[in-house]
């Protein structure tokens, strides 16, 4: 592989090294440190310069449902502790690995270009190094990753992943409980909480299996204009929470444990606090939907003060986790203040934020070892996994494709950290066979739900509680496995777990034919479409299937002979097939 070019601004001196040679893979070394010479520009890139041959699309950790690839005066895909990772992967139509590259400076911003020259059809990868750091520092160091390996492009992430552990960036334990089904109270409440009306559904929850609430948005407030007025003060609404240690008692008596939400750098205008800390923010919003501030976490009394209020909460309510929302605010904007030491210790609000997050998980785990922190899509890089144990999908209401290749996409990234579904929710004149899909959606991850038990139906009842079951009883091979994904650039169409003979495989769009891995001699294949068929590709394979419905209900059997090449299969909608090899 060619040395990169670099292109720096005069003022600074580069060094660069190959540091590991592998025959397809390897790092280089970028040291950079301030220079003598005179100069004003700034930016410094690494460059490097491919054949853009066999390729279809390009992966970043929030590409979502884009995975096209730019021209190459396309814009810089940014990263930090408040956002997304430091890699790109570019893969083939077959989702074979191209080219993945990956940074090892997590927690400050880093600019990753990879474009098309419209002259020759070249690839254009490009590094934008943080000179803000040199600038501070005096000097910085840093390794990039490239990996051209013939291999699945799923494995190429999470050598990625991987290679960030061996940097030293190493994720907290993810216990077993954050891995067990959630009910959330989101979309089913909203802010229209109540103690009497959330033990209810607590109940409920707990006969179907769930074994963890998330108290969202509404505990700390009256108010029930879905804004962020008055979040700040974190005082439990004594109209809704009557006595909330006692609440708490009472649900945990229910055998779940308890979390509750707060969006973690929101002043409101309306809180009480906005008077002492309002010369502490980052920037602020007067729409009449948010009409709060972000917290500057430069200022140690802004961290100290937001530390002591999770210690305090989980302290004295016997809390078992936290949700932390809304870090991907936490990021300097055009109209933030420019550094002040009489108000600040840190220049950097990525470093202050790293130190904010490090003394929060600090502080919890060191009174539970096993509590629970859940940060959300948009902050789930490296840095991050040291201070959170749950990466949820970012907000996607009733939308199991969005659930789908979030879960996916996380969990290429997140090895063993908990990935978790954003909470389902559906009309509660859905059919059960088509909510199903929804959980079929996100089999591959902690599933949340968030629907008002109170109103469910029977047979919705029973769907749920089949299925909450089955991902229970199946927890290691569908959580505990990497994750292998067909297609990246249709979604990710299939998709399996697999643990020596066992599998799980989920499809997603109709009338595909589908291939048992090979070695697996028992293997559950879920029907996540409103098709009423699958087509196995059964040359070499024989055995016997069974096949039921949503609601776990035997609906048929047969025989598969390897000499027949192909079998079809009758599956209802939402249902399974579960092949046994001989």
């Amino acid at each position: 592989m060619e040395m990169p070019i670099i292109k720096k601004g005069a003022r600074y001196a580069t060094g660069l090294s190959r540091k590991e040679t592998g025959e397809e893979t390897e790092v280089f070394s970028v040291s950079l440190a301030r220079s003598k010479e005179a100069g004003e520009e700034k930016e410094i890139w690494a460059e490097w310069r491919f054949p853009y041959v066999d390729c279809a699309g390009i992966w970043n950790p929030l590409c979502g449902f884009d995975r096209s690839i730019d021209a190459d005066y396309g814009r810089f895909r940014e990263s930090m502790t408040a956002r997304s990772a430091p890699i790109c992967c570019i893969f083939s139509e077959d989702g074979e690995n191209r080219c993945t590259v990956a940074v090892s400076e997590t927690r400050e911003r880093i600019g990753i270009r990879a474009g098309v020259r419209e002259e020759n059809g070249t690839l254009v990868l490009q590094i934008r190094i943080p000179a803000e750091i040199v600038e501070k520092n005096g000097s910085c160091v840093l390794d990039i990753r490239i990996d051209r390996s013939r291999v699945p492009f799923y494995r190429a992430i999470e050598k990625v992943s991987e290679w960030w552990e061996e940097c030293g960036i190493a994720p907290v334990h993810a216990p077993d409980r954050a891995k067990e089904p959630v009910y959330s109270t989101w979309y089913a409440y909203h802010q229209n909480l109540s103690a009497a009306e959330i033990e209810e559904e607590c109940r409920l929850a707990a006969e179907l299996g769930f074994k963890t609430v998330i108290l969202d948005d509404g505990w700390q407030t009256d108010d029930n204009n879905r804004g962020y007025a008055f979040c700040g003060d974190w005082e439990v609404s004594g109209n809704r929470f009557p006595d909330f240690a006692e609440h708490v008692r009472r649900v945990h008596a229910m055998g779940l444990k308890y979390m509750i939400w707060y969006s973690v750098p929101f002043l409101g205008r309306k809180c009480r606090k906005w008077e002492e800390l309002q010369d502490m923010l980052l920037t602020y919003d007067d729409n009449p939907l948010i009409q709060a501030g972000v917290l500057d976490p430069r200022c140690k009394k802004v961290r100290d003060y937001l530390t002591d209020i999770y210690e305090r909460a989980v302290r004295e309510w016997d809390l078992d986790g936290l949700k932390l929302d809304f870090v991907d605010t936490i990021v300097e904007q055009e109209d933030s203040p420019a550094y002040d030491p009489e108000k600040m210790d840190f220049e950097s609000v990525q470093e202050a934020l790293d130190c904010l997050m490090r003394r929060v998980y600090e502080k919890l785990s060191g009174k539970d070892k096993d509590i629970m922190i859940e940060f959300r899509q948009g902050y789930i890089g490296p840095n991050m996994r040291r201070y959170g144990n749950m990466f949820r999908v970012s907000d996607c209401p009733d939308s199991a494709v969005r659930n789908r290749v979030g879960i996916v996409d996380l969990r290429m990234l997140s090895g063993q950290t908990a990935v978790h579904s954003d909470p389902l929710m559906w009309h509660e004149e859905e059919e059960p066979r088509i909510a199903a899909i929804q959980i079929i959606s996100s089999i591959f991850a902690t599933p949340q739900i968030s629907v008002k038990m109170q109103t469910l139906t029977p047979d919705m009842r029973r769907m749920l509680r089949f299925w909450i079951g089955f991902m229970r009883e199946n927890r290691e091979l569908l959580q505990g496995q990497p994750i292998c994904a067909a297609e990246p650039h249709n979604l990710y169409p299939v998709v399996w777990t697999r643990k020596e003979e066992r599998a799980v495989m989920a499809v997603y769009t109709e009338n595909r034919i589908l291939h048992i891995p090979g070695g697996v001699k028992d293997c559950v294949i879920l029907n996540g479409t409103k098709g009423n068929r699958m087509v196995l590709d059964t040359k070499g394979v024989s055995g016997s299937v069974t096949v039921k419905d949503c609601f776990g209900n035997e609906t048929g059997s047969q025989e598969i002979d390897g000499r027949c090449g192909f079998c079809e299969i009758a599956v209802p909608v939402s249902g399974q097939v579960y092949f046994r090899g001989r």
